[in-house]
């Protein structure tokens, strides 16, 4: 069996013999399939690349996208995706685990070197505190994680649609990014420290995060994810 990842760098390949209007019939098509989630990823690239194959061939007869595929290519996408078997509970769990240690090991190996550049210049508090840390922590995941979605909502709803203008659907992500980010940083220093604490110093700060990230990447291509 071919791997999705073989299977999306021969598709990025194949489609460059597309005309520029079958290409925009397709991408869409693709973009919206690879959008959801629930569908088996190894399925949904195995049927893109069927598409695109008939696309092809098709091509050569002098059809178009439309020819082939009908005039309703969100409808057709639907049909598709309703056939195709779902993603297993076990590949969601490990893609959303990926995502957060990723998050976690980003974010404690960069505090690690701001405290390593900060120490440089004046004496810095290395505590952390458990319920203050926890309560942040879980705020970041859960507003990244709805800020993801409603960029994806808004790129869902954009697809198919003639009109669609990317200035406007900018505006409202970037907007949603700097209320996210905003709140995270008022709600980091106005919390006051509470609950026990304990030391993590620049250096185990960083070194946690470079092995959490060696972790993830480790996993990534055991179990190919993403």
């Amino acid at each position: 069996m071919i791997r999705s990842k073989q299977l999306i760098a021969e598709n990025n390949k194949k489609r460059k013999l597309l005309t520029k209007e079958n290409e925009k019939y397709y991408d869409d098509m693709l973009i919206y399939i690879r959008l959801n989630w629930k569908a088996s990823e190894q399925q949904s690239e195995e049927i893109l690349m069927e598409l695109l194959d008939h696309l092809i061939e098709g091509q050569h007869d002098g059809k178009t996208a439309a020819d082939i595929f009908g005039d309703d290519p969100k409808g057709y996408a639907d049909e598709l995706l309703g056939e195709l078997p779902r993603e297993t509970w076990k590949m969601r769990l490990l893609f959303f685990s990926y995502l957060i240690v990723n998050l976690i090991s980003i974010f404690v190996g960069v505090r690690g070197i701001v405290l390593l550049i900060v120490g440089f210049f004046r004496p810095v508090d290395t505590s952390i505190f458990i319920f203050k840390s926890t309560l942040v922590t879980l705020y970041w995941l859960l507003a990244i994680a709805l800020l993801i979605w409603f960029i994806l909502h808004i790129i869902e709803k954009s697809i198919f649609k003639q009109n669609s203008s990317n200035w406007k659907n900018a505006l409202k992500a970037g907007l949603a990014g700097s209320l996210v980010t905003g709140s995270g940083f008022v709600m980091t220093f106005l919390v006051p420290n509470f609950g026990p604490s304990f030391a993590f110093g620049w250096l185990p700060s960083l070194a946690s995060g470079v092995i959490l990230w060696l972790i993830n990447f480790w996993a990534k291509k055991q179990f190919n994810i993403l």
